[in-house]
């Protein structure tokens, strides 16, 4: 298994070839929130078999960062 923390909640997880990205967040800023350390995750971040948003808040469920998702990415 291997993990890779992009910032804030998000995270992808890989398992058996499968690829696994926790609340996208690709923003700089998001409101009055902005990321403390290093710049939004590079583009192939994106790629993910699936993705699982925890909840509801905006700092967890981005649309513009689900919107750069490949098509048929499972939610």
């Amino acid at each position: 298994m291997e993990i890779t923390w992009w910032g804030h909640a998000t995270c992808t997880v890989e398992d058996s070839g499968v690829r696994l990205l926790t609340d996208p967040v690709f923003a700089r800023r998001l409101a009055h929130l902005r990321r403390r350390r290093g710049a939004p995750p590079p583009a192939h971040a994106a790629v993910a078999d699936a993705v699982l948003v925890s909840h509801l808040h905006a700092d967890h469920l981005h649309l513009p960062s689900l919107a750069r998702l490949a098509a048929g990415t499972r939610l």
